[in-house]
């Protein structure tokens, strides 16, 4: 699978992209949103692509910004119906679908999120790794009222514009890397500070975030040992 660039027009290979460890890990970062669903969302994308045909990073933009409002809102919608999608269900559905693949059971390539959104449909919580307490949650059915309020809510999710794209996501992290790496922390190199920074990142914190925090820290301690 290739992404072109939408200002010059140059094409890479996206596995190759992710290959190499800065670009991999600038793209992944760019798609902190996802976390965990970075890598399997893009082994998923690849199964869009043709034999003859290479997929464009704008076809891979539009497919990815089709899935952000439903995996947002942690629900889809599938034959009228409402079925709830935390993170764990679309792991686990990519999954399945790449079994599938590798066993010549898949039709390929994917033209649309129907049949991802049809395996995330008969998710169920035992497929999720086990939570750590012992106490199994108990089961409450919704009420009309709740269901109708549930599906306003992940339309409402669905169609909210992010307040980025994938495109502007990608620019911004590559300059925030561009940063991060002529600057200093504890002494580490400046060609690993990048991925130093990306490892140490919170959940829902931007590199720069990240940057600014063990920066901060950094000086702090440096107040106290001075």
């Amino acid at each position: 699978m290739k992404t072109r660039c939408p200002a010059c027009g140059a094409t890479c290979s996206l596995d190759a992209l992710l290959g190499h460890s800065d670009a991999s890990q600038a793209f992944l970062a760019s798609l902190n949103l996802t976390g965990d669903l970075a890598k399997p969302l893009v082994k998923y994308l690849a199964m869009f692509r043709s034999e003859n045909r290479d997929l464009t990073f704008e076809r891979t933009a539009k497919l990815l910004n089709e899935l952000a409002g439903d995996i947002n809102s942690k629900s889809i919608q599938r034959n009228r119906l409402t079925h709830p999608a935390p993170k764990a269900a679309w792991v686990w559905a990519i999954t399945v679908m790449l079994e599938r693949r590798d066993q010549g059971k898949l039709q390929l390539p994917l033209k649309n999120h129907g049949y991802l959104y049809e395996v995330i449909s008969s998710f169920k919580p035992e497929n999720a790794p086990a939570p750590s307490t012992d106490s199994k949650p108990t089961y409450v059915p919704r009420t009309k009222d709740e269901l109708d309020q549930s599906m306003r809510e992940h339309e409402r999710q669905k169609f909210q514009k992010p307040a980025l794209s994938l495109a502007e996501l990608m620019s911004k992290t590559m300059e925030e890397k561009k940063v991060i790496e002529q600057s200093s922390l504890n002494g580490i190199p400046q060609n690993q500070l990048f991925a130093y920074v990306d490892q140490n990142r919170q959940p829902g914190e931007s590199i720069k975030e990240c940057f600014d925090r063990l920066k901060a820290a950094e000086q702090n301690q440096e107040g106290k040992t001075a």
